[in-house]
């Protein structure tokens, strides 16, 4: 019955019930057709009134409809009769659809110069083509349609030479595609896969570049339904969806011209954004190809009005996080960060985060990706006074974050930074990074305290959810095993943050500055901050590290010596620290005893790419697809 009703009532009995006042009131959305009787009124007040006719199926519906006449329509859908697809007629369409597209080619060869004399054979196809959306409610089919050749008959549609036909290809394709539907399919890689042996990437590019969007809404619609199916494809199967979008030579630079199309904010531009972005996120190949491109310098021109102004509605303000997202995908390759200090990113980040406006914790965001292993970002950002603007929201002064997790984001970000900067900065600009925790009474090494018994009071609090089992698995359709997923929600737990923190403090103790060694000592003690407990985390943040990350993790391990040695009370306690980070990181440590030889020079900063460890947050975003 419902089935019936979609088919043959379809938007009339949408247009009804949003029509239709409540209590049998006038609707606002115009006069109605015919006067309701009055009620209780005798005899004489309906003696004029005609007796109005029963509605069916199909008629025009007029502005105010009565109960009786919605059921007697509901009574008609079930007396019709709604053709079921099966294998045969399955078959009969497929055979159907090619003798109407030979047709088709015959008529516009015959009469070339006569557009009219071929125009019906067009309208049998298109209506031909459209048939195949009913092949939605029988996915069970889909392995058919590969086996009876239709997949390059439809997909080859896209290059015919009337754009509505393949306006009505992508609307096809995109319902074909839906994920609702897909998930009942039996083997939806195997259709994916036809899809793009018939070359759809080629000629759905093809057909993007003859569509003129401002032409008609249809073409509009048509847009939006290839960017639809686009999208659908990425859920199915990200990685190689968007690696055979990207061979197509065109596809990237139509994105970036969509998404910097000038004029009022549209549907279109938004979605083009967000494919953009998860492109980005799961191919390679296309972040690779945005060299050539000078996509930072153009992405970067997209967001730079909106330093100072907030998007004026959700839909511009998605175009915007979606923009911030493609820059963060970008930055996972040092080229484009270097490109991003050269046109000026990091100062375009340093104003919009002084703004406290809706940029303000996306230009943070991209200043953490920015800046992770790239030094000469580091340095651009202390020379341009970032630590201005920075430690101000370490100290959290300034407008108070909606939620705890907006908060917690922040932090998370805003740590990643500073361990960065002490990490990678070097001559004066590493001294004023010192000198700012030094100022204001040691202030910020106090609040690197408190931040460390908030996070580690967080982490644990989420473990004891976790053992009681009160947190669900989230990550599942990440394919992720038992031990990511714990470390996943011990990072959203607040771990990665965690780890940040106190890989400062380890950084800042071995700086070379006694005074401010000296004070993280006090500071330990007087704030109830074990050794063993900063010990036990860098020990764990090691564990994760990988073999291109061997640099940085003898260098934490070193420090983290060295602050064992100098906050030790005696030699014996020392020595089973340094026993326990080498159990829990599986590295061997040289001795306390062996380290006393070493000089306490401050280690050069290591360039390598790939050497971190991100956060659970992070880790999802480059997983998961695109809104």
């Amino acid at each position: 019955k419902s089935l019936c009703l979609y088919r043959l009532i379809g938007s009339e009995l949408l247009v009804l019930w949003h029509r239709m006042a409540p209590s049998g009131h006038t609707s606002e959305m115009g006069p109605p057709s015919t006067i309701a009787p009055k009620r209780g009124g005798g005899p004489d007040n309906n003696a004029d009134i005609p007796k109005r006719a029963r509605l069916s199926i199909g008629e025009e519906l007029p502005d105010e409809v009565s109960q009786q006449d919605i059921q007697h329509m509901l009574d008609q859908a079930d007396d019709v009769h709604v053709d079921v697809i099966n294998e045969t007629v399955l078959k009969r369409m497929v055979m159907q659809l090619e003798r109407k597209v030979k047709h088709n080619q015959a008529m516009r060869i015959q009469h070339a110069d006569e557009p009219d004399k071929f125009l019906k054979s067009e309208v049998d196809l298109d209506e031909e083509v459209k048939r195949f959306i009913a092949l939605t409610t029988y996915p069970e089919l889909y392995g058919d349609l590969i086996k009876l050749g239709a997949i390059p008959r439809l997909v080859g549609l896209l290059n015919h030479v009337n754009t509505d036909i393949a306006v009505d290809v992508f609307e096809v394709l995109s319902e074909l595609t839906d994920p609702d539907v897909m998930a009942d399919v039996p083997e939806p890689e195997l259709f994916v896969k036809a899809l793009f042996d018939a070359q759809l990437c080629q000629m759905t590019v093809d057909t993007l570049m003859r569509i003129d969007e401002s032409a008609s809404e249809e073409d509009a619609k048509a847009v939006t339904n290839c960017l639809t199916m686009l999208e659908n494809l990425a859920d199915i199967n990200p990685v190689d969806t968007c690696s055979q979008f990207v061979e197509v030579p065109r596809m990237l630079p139509w994105l970036i011209k969509r998404v910097r199309a000038q004029g009022d904010m549209d549907y279109n531009r938004v979605y083009a954004s967000e494919i953009l972005g998860i492109v980005l996120q799961n191919s390679p190949a296309s972040r690779d190809a945005m060299i050539k491109l000078e996509g930072v310098d153009k992405l970067l021109r997209g967001i730079a009005g909106y330093r100072k102004k907030d998007p004026n509605d959700s839909e511009e303000s998605e175009y915007v996080q979606n923009m911030f997202d493609c820059l963060c995908s970008l930055m996972l390759l040092q080229d484009h960060q270097i490109a991003f200090g050269k046109v000026q990113g990091v100062e375009l980040m340093i104003r919009m985060m002084g703004q406290r406006n809706f940029s303000s914790p996306l230009a943070v965001r991209l200043a953490d990706h920015c800046m992770r292993h790239c030094p000469a970002n580091c340095q651009l950002f202390v020379e341009k006074i970032g630590l201005k603007v920075l430690f101000p929201m370490f100290m959290k002064k300034g407008p108070k974050r909606k939620s705890r997790s907006d908060a917690m984001e922040l932090e998370e970000h805003v740590t990643s930074i500073i361990q960065s900067l002490c990490r990678y900065c070097t001559g004066t600009a590493v001294a004023r990074v010192l000198n700012k925790f030094m100022e204001q009474s040691f202030e910020k090494l106090e609040r690197l305290m408190e931040m460390h018994d908030e996070y580690s009071r967080s982490v644990r609090n989420g473990d004891s959810a976790r053992i009681q089992g009160q947190v669900q698995k989230i990550d599942r359709e990440l394919e992720v095993d038992d031990e990511e997923q714990l470390y996943l929600d011990r990072c959203d737990a607040g771990l990665f943050t965690l780890q940040q923190v106190d890989i400062i403090i380890v950084r800042l103790a071995n700086m070379g500055n006694r005074q401010a060694a000296d004070e993280l000592g006090k500071l330990l003690n007087t704030k109830g901050v074990s050794l063993e407990a900063v010990c036990d985390i860098l020990a764990e943040y090691c564990s994760h590290l990988d073999v291109s990350a061997a640099a940085e993790r003898d260098e934490l391990l070193g420090f983290a010596r060295a602050m064992i040695r100098r906050c030790a009370l005696d030699t014996s306690i020392a020595e089973a620290l340094v026993q326990r980070m080498e159990a829990a990181s599986g590295i061997a440590i040289t001795s306390v005893a062996d380290s006393e030889k070493e000089t306490q020079t401050r280690p050069p900063a290591d360039e390598s790419v790939g050497s971190t460890v991100t956060s659970g947050r992070e880790r999802k975003e480059k997983k998961k697809k695109t809104g």
